[in-house]
């Protein structure tokens, strides 16, 4: 699932392309800032091990909370993690390092799962969804793992994330990207964001509203700066998809007259 997420305040609907701006791309790269040289991949900011354990996570997570809230508690959670977790291999610096890190995401894993939403289904689950920011004029795409609706008056959602390892810079982008999200769409700040950080067992909790929208639109507007390249392309694929679903259109309507 997950797409374009529609303002409730009724904005009229865009005719124009934005170019995208997505969250794990720019997660890659503040890691790959924080990273020492020899350890970052170059390509991702991410060494290959950490890429594979967070795509483990992030399946596991989606395999779990797909399931109705009583099949939840009658499955381990560290038997869908063992179908998800990459086999031994070069990505992994030993074999001990291996077995340490598997030994504390499933651990926590187990920890957090055991306490965490258990009666309720999330409203977004490991979905990438996107909404216009016209004053940025750019689209914001971010992958939620975990979101929950929230009854807190004034607020949308409640929203997890669960890092490998947490970083600090990760974060505070993370938040801003969420604010801005959520205004734009919704037209409210989020309730709460939760980080999780695995293999350390931290967690840090924040006000979705704890920055005002005018700070998180001046970060992300400096993100796009900073990640300008990467930006224009995803513009230039989209607008080429574009181009060619009208193609398609015109090949087959008149066929259809």
């Amino acid at each position: 699932m997950g797409g374009a997420a529609g303002s409730v305040i009724g904005t009229a609907q865009r005719t124009e392309a934005y170019p995208r701006l997505c969250d794990y791309r720019v997660e890659h790269i503040l890691l790959g800032g924080a990273l020492q040289p020899e350890s970052a991949a170059a390509a991702t900011g991410l060494p290959r091990w950490r890429q594979q354990v967070q795509y483990a996570v992030g399946h596991t997570l989606n395999d779990f909370y797909s399931l109705r809230p009583e099949v939840r508690w009658e499955t381990p959670v560290q038997f869908l993690l063992e179908r998800r977790w990459p086999p031994k291999g070069e990505a992994f610096p030993s074999l001990l390092h291996y077995w340490d890190v598997k030994t504390a995401v499933a651990d926590e894993l187990m920890r957090i799962v055991s306490q965490n939403h258990l009666q309720d289904t999330p409203v977004k689950l490991y979905e990438q969804w996107h909404v216009a920011v016209p004053e940025l004029r750019l689209e914001l795409a971010l992958i939620f793992q975990l979101a929950w609706g929230s009854a807190a008056p004034g607020r949308c959602l409640s929203i997890q994330k669960f890092m490998v390892s947490a970083n600090k810079e990760v974060i505070c982008g993370f938040r801003h990207m969420v604010n801005v999200f959520c205004q734009m769409a919704y037209g409210l700040p989020a309730d709460r964001i939760e980080i999780y950080s695995l293999l350390d067992g931290a967690r840090f909790v924040y006000d979705g509203d704890s920055f005002s929208l005018q700070e998180s639109l001046d970060y992300v507007r400096l993100l796009a700066v900073f990640l300008e390249p990467e930006v224009k392309k995803s513009l230039a694929i989209h607008s080429e998809g574009r181009r060619n679903e009208r193609r398609e259109e015109n090949s087959v309507w008149p066929r259809l007259m």
